[in-house]
């Protein structure tokens, strides 16, 4: 796909802002020596090997000036989460001959952690080892505050022995607490004002959106209301300017005041210099009342910027600039390490300051990698976009890379070949841009090479809801306005109890939404078959809903009657599995590897269309059973990820127990942790018993995360890899595209796809999660049927003379009689061939339920089925 690009060269002028990680620590303590302490990342526990690696409970360590206890094994940033408790600063010990009257002795200062708030702060923070007795409260890592029932020494919420107190940040009971890894139900949107619908990559010679860095007051500065008031004179003057442009916001300000969110700065003159450069420059377009609810301070002087730009450039795009820090060369083993270490310090920062919340917030973050340190790794820059992803997605806002070190990043990013790219890497992680710092030879040819297959951010063409379904509008109506009865009396689930209740996930309306993408855009050509041109409507809307009662009547026996969305875990002893319920079913249940799927067995390739295996990938299933003790949710994990929290067991995971009972039922969980990281008894909601056991009886999850989703499961790297390349952000190698792999000839990927704001292959879980798109666990299903039962051919087999258009037509130009033609879609779709019986592989499952679901639906869409 290739768009126009807006406006002429970016600015060379990108300054990184450094981010510090440390917490926040309060300047009234005392002061000891820490001499004897080691110092980060020195760690005093070391590897097999010998190398530092980690701290132990009641271990002390000291990072940038202050003194820390880690509270467990860690090996975090001293003092950046809950898992260190600070101790003091270092320096000398307090002087003995201090002139305090020794007969009106002073207690010492005591420090309060911020986070504990208005809420929590006459509560004390749990440390490991702590004993408390019945009714003590005390908050745990995550700021949420418990009661005792009675004496214990486990972490705070983590067992039957408290009750819950209060969140101290005012979120509810069971949720994520404000400030937390974001486990988003969608992608950031990367739509940006004049900017194109693709990725934009760019050097400061090639033609690109124009982009202006405006280079705002620094820390030292603040307290001088002259150069204060010339400072908002400067950036007033550059945003009445500014047109349609991207400006970037540069200033050290962001760095210097990370750890303790601006409180040493003080006060700042913010309203008045703001108001004399507003005298100064004859300028009234700014509110008086908006002056005055900003605050003299660091907060203050930053959503001051924001308000010059969004009411003087109401036209313009604008952002911070932050800067890729150390952090990103240490060793991750996954998310949270990441958050850890540094996103959670930058959200908290840009959350504290409000820079990204309300009429006034920034656009984008301009993200920078200082060419003056060393080159990042292909696993570093893995770490790096990790970063800017949970940034990103925490302030919901998109990134731009700016000033990228063309000698450092061009290999990683452009590839040596357009299959080797990052760039749909750089897009899934909230990037719609990358502009390098200078220009090459090299650089300058692969951006060319690239303009041929640009990666698309978002589709441009018209919304299903905005067309009408057909040209019929009888049966148009007759569909909108089975709303009400499909979904109170079609799409049901079965409870524990045996009792039928409307679905929670599937709706008609979401049904209609993929059902118009499909039947009128399609993909790649291929469109889900609804009527005839040569019928006349009467006929052309009997049609039309068999086709419907057929495709339905294999999602309601598949999913819809379980409220699925995601893959149960139902492996079994009895089914072939090592143990019951074992954590590797989301690598495949009955003896099936899904990550295997398209795998060529002769050549060994993958099939042409199959997404790349994914070590990295952490996932965890958005649905699971709901019967007494069910399974939890499944889940996708790296090892180092599970060994980092000490949950393997000779380098292996476990089972899950549906033993035990549950004192307590969550009404919510924390969504922000994956399902192993949540309490015992949490795993999810309504859970009434059952437990993970991690006894290394099972292998290991890592890259299995192709478990079946959506309507009619999608499953396996090759069929998300088909879905992704034709209706999402395609990850096919574009030399590929024309030739023929193992028999397949590799079929370009649409102009502007469907969904190009998902990429299913990066994370295939958007089919179940997402509610941006709630049609697309239907579209999944939607598409399957378009290439795999309207299409199907047995050419030269026992089946050849099947064609589902002319079966479907026959079974309605024959008075709607028998079940021939449900039985061959069933067949189809459960057993790979259009029969109730299949020659290899058996008898469909469920046919009798298959056969009374179509009944059902052609009745309630008005139909006599005989």
């Amino acid at each position: 796909m290739k768009s126009p690009l807006i406006g002429r060269k970016p600015s060379k002028t990108f300054i990184a802002v450094s981010l510090a990680t440390s917490a926040v620590v309060s300047g009234n303590v005392f002061a000891a020596s820490c001499d004897a302490i080691n110092t980060y990342p020195n760690f005093p526990q070391v590897d097999w090997q010998g190398n530092p690696s980690h701290a132990n409970g009641g271990d002390l360590m000291q990072h940038e000036g202050s003194a820390y206890k880690a509270k467990w094994y860690t090996n975090s940033v001293p003092g950046s989460d809950g898992s260190w408790a600070f101790e003091h600063q270092c320096g000398n010990t307090t002087d003995p001959t201090d002139p305090t009257d020794p007969t009106d002795p002073t207690d010492p200062p005591v420090t309060t952690d911020p986070k504990l708030g208005e809420i929590c702060k006459d509560y004390t923070i749990w440390n490991q080892g702590t004993v408390a007795k019945a009714g003590d409260i005390l908050v745990n890592d995550e700021y949420i505050a418990y009661t005792a029932k009675w004496e214990t020494s486990s972490r705070p919420g983590s067992d039957d022995t408290w009750n819950w107190k209060v969140n101290c940040d005012g979120t509810e009971q069971g949720t994520a607490p404000l400030l937390s890894l974001p486990n988003t139900s969608d992608p950031v949107n990367l739509e940006m004002p004049g900017w194109p619908s693709h990725f934009v990559v760019a050097s400061p010679s090639s033609p690109a959106p124009l982009t202006t860095t405006a280079t705002v007051l620094n820390s030292t500065d603040l307290t001088d209301i002259t150069k204060l008031t010339d400072g908002f004179v400067a950036l007033i003057q550059l945003a009445t300017q500014a047109g349609t442009s991207s400006v970037i916001l540069q200033s050290n300000v962001l760095d210097n005041i990370t750890q303790d969110k601006g409180l040493s700065l003080g006060s700042i003159s913010v309203k008045q210099a703001l108001t004399d450069a507003l005298a100064t420059t004859n300028t009234h377009s700014i509110n008086v009342a908006d002056i005055d609810a900003l605050s003299d301070d660091a907060a203050g002087w930053a959503q001051a910027q924001n308000l010059i730009m969004s009411e003087l450039a109401p036209n313009a795009t604008f952002g911070w600039s932050l800067s890729i820090g150390d952090f990103a060369y240490d060793n991750h083993s996954g998310k949270r390490s990441v958050w850890n270490a540094a996103a959670k310090a930058t959200a908290d920062l840009l959350d504290t300051l409000t820079l990204y919340k309300g009429a006034a917030k920034a656009d984008f973050i301009a993200f920078t990698k200082s060419s003056n340190s060393a080159s990042l790794t292909a696993d570093q820059w893995h770490n790096a976009l990790e970063y800017v992803k949970q940034v990103t997605d925490f302030v919901q806002s998109p990134a731009l890379l700016s000033s990228v070190p063309t000698t450092q990043a061009t290999t990683y990013f452009m590839g040596n070949t357009l299959g080797e790219s990052h760039i749909r890497k750089a897009a899934h992680n909230n990037i719609f841009a990358i502009i390098f710092d200078t220009d090459s030879a090299d650089l300058s040819s692969k951006i060319n090479r690239y303009q041929s297959n640009t990666v698309p951010l978002y589709y441009v063409g018209a919304p299903a809801n905005v067309t009408a379904l057909t040209s019929i509008t009888s049966l148009n109506n007759d569909l909108t306005n089975a709303e009400t009865v499909m979904d109170s009396e079609v799409f049901l689930y079965e409870t524990p109890n045996s009792t039928w209740v409307p679905s929670t996930i599937y709706k008609w309306a979401d049904f209609l939404t993929g059902l118009n993408s499909m039947h009128n855009v399609g993909v790649a050509g291929e469109k889900f078959w609804l009527i005839d041109s040569n019928a006349d409507d009467a006929t052309n809307a009997i049609y039309a809903k068999v086709a419907i009662a057929a495709f339905l009547s294999q999602s309601m026996q598949e999913t819809i009657r379980f409220d699925a969305c995601d893959e149960n875990n139902w492996s079994e002893v009895k089914y072939g599995a090592a143990v019951d319920y074992p954590m590797t079913a989301s690598c495949g249940q009955l003896g099936q590897k899904y990550a295997d799927y398209g795998v060529h067995p002769v050549s060994g390739k993958d099939h042409p269309y199959s997404c790349p295996r994914d070590e990295k990938m952490e996932q965890t299933a958005t649905t699971h059973a709901k019967w007494y003790g069910a399974p939890a949710p499944i889940f996708v994990a790296p090892d180092a990820v599970l060994a980092e929290q000490g949950l393997l067991v000779n380098g292996k995971v476990g089972r899950w127990t549906n033993a035990g009972h549950c004192n307590t039922v969550p009404t919510a969980i924390d969504t922000s942790k994956q399902v192993y990281e949540r309490d015992e008894c949490k795993q999810y909601v309504g859970q009434k018993a059952g437990s993970f056991i991690w006894d290394g009886s099972d292998e290991s999850v890592q890259g299995c995360g192709w478990w079946g989703r959506g309507v009619i499961q999608t499953t396996g790297r090759q069929n998300f890899g088909t879905l992704n390349h034709f209706v999402g952000r395609s990850h096919v190698d574009p030399d590929t595209i024309g030739t023929t792999v193992d028999g397949t000839t590799v079929a370009p990927a649409p102009e502007s796809p469907l969904y190009a704001d998902l990429d299913l292959c990066s994370n295939p879980g958007l089919v179940c999660s997402s509610e941006e798109h709630k049609e697309i666990k239907w579209i999944a299903g939607l598409f399957f049927w378009v290439n795999s039962v309207q299409a199907y051919s047995n050419e030269g087999g026992p089946y050849a003379d099947w064609n589902y258009h002319a079966e479907l037509k026959k079974y309605v130009d024959g008075g709607l009689q028998g079940t021939a033609f449900v039985d061959a879609v069933s067949g189809i779709v459960n057993r790979g061939c259009p029969d109730d019986h299949c020659p290899v592989s058996g008898e469909v499952h469920a046919i009798a339920e298959r056969r009374a679901n179509f009944k059902l639906v052609l009745q309630k869409l008005g139909l006599n089925p005989q």
